[in-house]
């Protein structure tokens, strides 16, 4: 019999009056109002270690705790640490592998698995995300491990002062060996995928201006190895710039496919990973890598430069596609 995780919540003020079922379905939204609702009947959750009604309002400071059996997805755990010091530290998270819990993931996280890490070595301050990378987006992550530390590196992020660097993988053979895009990224009204975006004319309602600078490095076999350098920080924005120059990543399933061939690969990964729909992929994950960052140390204020070579997968497919 599988062992039950016991996740839990702490009601922030902002919380505070809410109701039991409603805290719930705002804060974990991978659940239906009606799953909750059975939930909580059958005593799978608790308030401060006891089983309360749905109706019951929330108080600063309760604590709200989810009994589960997890089934999470396999990642890959293969977290290397590049750096670390007593303010923050610097890791390079493999591709395939969240970095907050999402969904399905909980302990098969990047801030789930540094945290059981520094636990282990007898750390017992505060470990925090910096920022974040897409699942399947691997290299260099930035994580806190203290409250100034946070505050002082989340604001260089916010503020656009951190320099990025990344190195992708396209299709198609890249003619120009500068490029930039530049333009507003807002919602892809012409997708039925709620969560694809495109560039849109400046001033679209809700879209938010974007800058990326690209550089050719490398000629392939059908396709190209370039340098991305964001000079804003929007969501998916590389992927978004790269589809709009029509280089999209090699192995993204969201952009530069149709809503089609999304949809099927959303299946393949919720059916447990059908064979045949996995070998018409490209390569298992998107071939994007964050491979440098410069920023301000949280403590002495000087410039600090890290990089994160370039993963296994994406060597070992630059050498099979070279010209």
């Amino acid at each position: 019999m599988q062992e039950e995780t016991v996740l839990q919540s702490k009601i922030h003020p902002h919380q505070a009056g809410k109701s039991l079922l409603d805290f719930l379905c705002d804060r974990f939204r991978y659940q239906t109002r009606e799953t909750w609702e059975d939930l909580i009947t059958r005593g799978k959750v608790t308030l401060n270690g006891e089983t309360a009604p749905s109706h019951i309002q929330l108080q600063k400071g309760d604590l709200v705790s989810y009994h589960v059996v997890l089934n999470e997805p396999p990642v890959d755990k293969n977290i290397q640490i590049l750096h670390e010091e007593e303010s923050f530290l610097m890791a390079s998270k493999p591709g395939q592998l969240p970095s907050h819990a999402d969904g399905n993931y909980i302990k098969n996280t990047f801030i789930f698995l540094i945290t059981e890490t520094l636990r282990a070595k007898g750390w017992k301050g505060e470990v925090r995300l910096v920022h974040r990378l897409d699942r399947e987006t691997s290299g260099l992550m930035v994580v806190a491990k203290n409250k100034d530390a946070h505050l002082k590196l989340t604001r260089q992020f916010e503020q656009g002062l951190v320099s990025k660097e990344y190195l992708a993988i396209v299709r198609g053979q890249v003619e120009a060996e500068t490029f930039e895009v530049q333009g507003a990224i807002g919602k892809d009204d012409s997708s039925s995928i709620s969560i694809r975006q495109k560039v849109v004319p400046e001033g679209t309602p809700f879209s938010k201006v974007s800058v990326t600078k690209f550089e050719k490095l490398q000629d392939l076999r059908n396709g190209s190895l370039l340098r991305c350098l964001p000079q804003t920080g929007r969501t998916n924005q590389i992927r978004v710039h790269l589809t709009h120059a029509g280089h999209p990543l090699i192995g993204d399933k969201l952009y530069g496919r149709t809503d089609e061939e999304f949809l099927e690969f959303i299946h393949y990964v919720k059916a447990g990973g059908d064979p045949s729909f996995k070998e018409r992929m490209e390569v298992p994950r998107h071939f994007l890598h964050a491979a440098r960052l410069s920023f301000d140390h949280p403590v002495t204020g000087k410039k600090v430069i890290f990089e994160a070579p370039l993963p296994l997968d994406m060597q070992n497919f630059l050498k099979k596609s070279a010209l």
